[in-house]
């Protein structure tokens, strides 16, 4: 489908929503659209959000559903210790970070042992919620909202019957380093209810959508399915508040970009930076050019 995106929004790069920029700090925000615009950036990835990815890549080539799309369908799957194999060499593939002290790298090396449990347990949810029924893979939708004056990009995990099911991955974490210097880990439960930046995602997808929203949580001690039946946070008049405060965000910054006339110093001046968080999220490169944009002298 075509949208005719303003100018002003061209400008920054800015030619949809989506409902991570909904749930981001403003100033996150623009500092990721200047990134992409001005120097083909995007932010450092970690190794526990690359992981989830693996897992969803795993059970998506078990079950016939890498490189959705609607037009061809469901595809033939692969056993599941080839669909492990083959998603675990492109973990190999990822680069830990170098800001953290090495954390980030026995994160990585650790979470390689959980993904084929967390791949079986991630396949069994998933038959547990669709039963012998259709089911589709993640591909590009588009929902237009009446304040917004570009679509919205949505990506739906999974998805049929009526129904639709995001994969939310928790890893182990790291116990303190003992006094002969091993470490040992600690495997979470799986969680009952989403968190807000969850649930506001889940708004996004329901009201553009109207298939019925779940989150299937997985850790390598099991699965778990929080949907309407069982969570109350999940009830068509909850998500209808929560997707008003998503408008609401999206609103801000197309105001915040409107009302800059295409200059990125007039943008930054009205957002107020979080330094600590940049550079906690992000490292030190990315806190660097972020103070650089942020000095008051950039605005004269």
């Amino acid at each position: 489908m075509d949208y005719e995106i303003p100018e002003y929004r061209k400008a920054y790069g800015s030619y949809h929503n989506s409902a991570s920029g909904a749930t981001q700090p403003v100033d996150e925000h623009m500092l990721k659209l200047y990134l992409r615009k001005e120097m083909n950036m995007s932010f450092p990835f970690a190794a526990r959000p690359r992981a989830g990815q693996i897992v969803q890549s795993a059970v998506d080539y078990h079950l016939g559903l890498d490189d959705y799309s609607p037009l061809h369908g469901r595809k033939q799957g692969m056993e599941i210790e080839k669909a492990v194999t083959k998603a675990r060499a492109e973990y190999m593939t990822y680069q830990p970070r170098t800001f953290d002290d090495g954390k980030d790298r026995e994160e990585f090396e650790h979470f390689k042992s959980v993904i084929d449990i967390m791949t079986r347990h991630a396949v069994e949810g998933l038959h547990e919620y669709f039963g012998d029924g259709e089911i589709e893979g993640e591909y590009q939708r588009w929902h237009q909202d009446d304040v917004c004056d570009v679509p919205t990009m949505l990506f739906q995990d999974y998805c049929g019957q009526g129904l639709q099911i995001d994969l939310k991955c928790s890893f182990p974490t790291r116990n303190p380093v003992r006094k002969d210097g091993t470490r040992t880990w600690r495997n979470p439960k799986p969680k009952t209810e989403p968190t807000q930046q969850q649930l506001m995602q889940q708004s996004v997808y329901w009201k553009a959508t109207g298939d019925k929203p779940a989150l299937l949580f997985v850790t390598p001690e099991g699965w778990h399915i929080c949907n309407e039946d069982n969570c109350a946070m999940l009830k068509p008049e909850t998500l209808e508040e929560v997707y008003k405060d998503v408008q609401q965000r999206w609103f801000v910054i197309q105001n915040l970009l409107r009302d800059s006339n295409g200059s990125w110093k007039s943008l930054f001046s009205k957002v107020m930076p979080d330094y600590g968080l940049i550079g906690q999220r992000h490292g030190p490169e990315i806190l660097e050019i972020a103070k650089k944009l942020w000095r008051l002298d950039s605005y004269a």
